[in-house]
């Protein structure tokens, strides 16, 4: 799709053409393919689920200089030319800011905005991540460009392909918590992560290490100030990748959140395990 700059924006539909419309954002190192993982369950409980490419991933063209703050402008854009007046978001990880940023910019046009494994605003993160969490922020806030360099170490620019995908999920399974392990090895289920992670790098790595990088030193939102009611928030108390404390405290700080922690649950297996929870609230 072209937006009204000229720019392409990559775009994946599933689920039911006539069902409740929600944009998911997907997750850093991911892409609009990520929305395969919740087809199933949206054309079972009638959604229209749409996936967007950000800036730079997969289909969308690079946007230098953008921020967190202008990607509500491209989803409205996205929304009107499908004829979608009013419409919910689901962010899964890294995204959970951009559902954010869209629950700041157009509670009129927002249903209802769901969390799924969410990344915090640094603020929430320095006072309740684990210690060595901590420092990985606060080295992207006062070191960028030592921190840009330490990605670039562990997450070097790999080929975009299936192997490459292969190497750098079984990097991260690692170290993940056992629900998250179980899940990542269900052949469905990492076979579309593995094909969502080759797409995200179609164009290189450079954009998902930005965007890291920019969202860790300040999203310049004021959680307390969005007024949106029904925002939904589903976190694991496993999660190894976005720590639980910060997201109670990011909880707390909104005004209308329900939130959901899962004691069993990891990063990966909460999106599982509760996708079909997420879209019954949203439909409501």
């Amino acid at each position: 799709m072209r937006l009204s700059d000229g720019r392409r924006i990559g775009c994946l539909e599933v689920g039911t053409s006539d069902g409740f419309p929600v944009f998911h954002f997907h997750g850093n190192g991911s892409s609009r393919l990520e929305v395969t993982l919740l087809a199933d369950v949206a054309a079972a409980i009638g959604a229209r689920v749409i996936g967007l490419d950000r800036p730079g991933i997969g289909d969308s063209d690079p946007a230098p200089g953008r921020s967190l703050l202008d990607w509500p402008n491209d989803v409205v854009q996205v929304a009107e030319r499908l004829r979608i007046e009013r419409f919910a978001v689901t962010g899964f990880s890294a995204g959970g800011a951009y559902a954010l940023a869209c629950a700041h910019r157009l509670p009129d046009r927002l249903t209802g905005c769901a969390l799924i494994s969410s990344i915090c605003p640094p603020e929430l993160v320095q006072r309740g991540a684990p210690a060595l969490v901590r420092v990985g922020w606060c080295l992207a806030q006062h070191h960028p460009e030592l921190f840009h360099a330490a990605m670039r170490l562990l997450l070097p620019d790999l080929a975009s392909d299936a192997a490459s995908a292969e190497m750098r999920l079984s990097r991260i399974a690692s170290w993940l918590a056992a629900p998250d392990r179980a899940v990542l090895n269900q052949p469905q289920v990492r076979q579309a992560l593995l094909r969502a992670m080759t797409e995200s790098r179609r164009q290189g790595a450079s954009a998902n290490r930005l965007e890291v990088l920019a969202l860790l030193r300040g999203w310049n939102l004021r959680i307390e100030q969005i007024a949106l009611r029904g925002i939904f928030l589903w976190h694991g108390e496993r999660d190894r990748l976005t720590p639980i404390g910060p997201a109670r405290l990011l909880a707390e700080r909104l005004s209308h959140c329900n939130a959901t922690f899962c004691p069993g649950d990891g990063h990966f297996s909460t999106l599982a395990h509760h996708a079909r929870d997420v879209f019954a609230a949203l439909r409501r």
